[in-house]
């Protein structure tokens, strides 16, 4: 009998320590915020930390923004580090990926009947030195019949981090417009950044960058006056981007601000002088479920350029455009 119960005994602990072994991985980390994630650490260095929620995917935080990490307790029969020795880590190379799509849809009825038609997707990758990107948007937009907005942009880019907050940026920007006298502009530009928060509930992230812009022109556009038989021109230029979003704690909402400054250094003709050129999309997303959201924007894209005649006088051509929108999408 007593035979028995050690058999039943043994098979029970070493039942509580195979599962105790496979849970090592899960653990809770409190953030120094008061919020409290459970899941498991993917790969970990003495900066920062993957982790993987059941529920959002994987995130990157901070050891700045942890307050603790509890681990379950160890088997009694786990070995224990002698003094002086520190226990290795095991590090899985898994990277954090995330990705979302954005469909807009919509009609106005005033003066004009303008109808329009967005799509916007977003993708990321990062591990420990290296996060890519890849920014794509579609807009197509009509007024009484008549195309008024056709248009895409592509933005692949990839980020070096040389810290846990400090990296270098490069990054190309391509937009194709079917309707302007610009139609096609090609933008390359490289500089530092420096991400003050980045994680599931924050991120504050400002780049300044340099770089070549060229602009190209239709054949029909009349500009020969003005540049000659040249159908495209070249400017170098300094920009500030930023990248802000915040959510709203124990809510569904999540702000956000992503936008660019771009400043030229110099004036590749003497007729036509470029200012500056702005773009900021700011709004509010409203997640349904944990994944599917409901997205409300505004965008304001503005190019200052003017036209100089021979006495000095300028003519403004100044490009504004201000968008309302209202979307739905699903961030993975």
């Amino acid at each position: 009998m007593m035979a028995v119960l050690r058999a039943v005994l043994m098979f029970v602990l070493i039942g509580w320590s195979f599962q105790l072994g496979a849970a090592g991985q899960t653990v809770v980390i409190w953030m120094k915020n008061g919020d409290r994630l459970t899941g498991s650490i993917m790969q970990q260095d003495k900066d920062r930390v993957f982790f993987d929620l059941p529920y959002a995917g994987q995130l990157l935080l901070a050891r700045t923004q942890i307050e603790r990490i509890e681990h379950p307790s160890p088997p009694e029969d786990a070995a224990v580090p002698a003094k002086g020795q520190t226990e290795a880590v095991h590090v899985q190379k898994h990277p954090a990926t995330g990705y979302s799509v954005d469909l807009t849809a919509g009609k106005k009825r005033s003066n004009s009947r303008t109808d329009n038609l967005g799509f916007k997707t977003t993708f990321e990758q990062r591990d420990d030195k290296l996060r890519l990107t890849f920014d794509g948007k579609y807009d197509y937009e009509t007024s009484n019949s008549l195309k008024k907005t056709h248009k895409y942009l592509l933005n692949p880019g990839a980020d070096y981090f040389f810290q846990p907050q400090l990296f270098w940026r490069t990054k190309v920007d391509y937009s194709q417009d079917f309707i302007a006298t610009d139609y096609r502009n090609t933008d390359l530009s490289s500089g530092v950044g420096y991400s003050f928060f980045d994680t599931a509930e924050l991120r504050v992230e400002f780049i300044a960058l340099a770089g070549l812009k060229r602009t190209h022109f239709k054949e029909t556009a009349g500009l020969e006056i003005f540049i000659g038989d040249r159908q495209s021109l070249d400017f170098r230029h300094a920009q500030l981007e930023w990248d802000l979003r915040y959510l709203w704690p124990q809510s569904s909402f999540e702000i956000f601000s992503e936008g660019s400054y771009l400043k030229p250094v110099n004036q590749p003709v003497n007729f036509i002088k470029f200012g500056h050129e702005i773009d900021v999309s700011s709004g509010l997303h409203y997640y349904l479920t944990e994944r599917v959201r409901l997205s409300f924007s505004v965008d304001f894209d503005w190019s200052d350029i003017d036209v100089v005649l021979n006495q000095g006088l300028a003519i403004s051509v100044d490009s504004r455009e201000l968008h309302q929108k209202l979307s739905i999408g699903a961030k993975f």
